[in-house]
């Protein structure tokens, strides 16, 4: 029981706190990559038609 009472609860908090924002960040990284990663091949397919006709 000693031990839970030498916690400091702040820095428990400041990590939570961080790898919460780390996580969200790469979450939105790689949602914002997939939306660019199918802009950018509908572009290509729009173009290569553009080309073929």
């Amino acid at each position: 029981m000693e031990e839970l009472a030498s916690i400091d609860w702040g820095a428990v908090a400041l990590v939570v706190l961080i790898t919460g924002g780390l996580l969200w960040g790469i979450v939105f990284f790689l949602r914002q990559n997939r939306k660019d990663l199918d802009s950018l091949k509908e572009t290509l397919q729009s173009d290569g038609e553009d080309n073929a006709g």
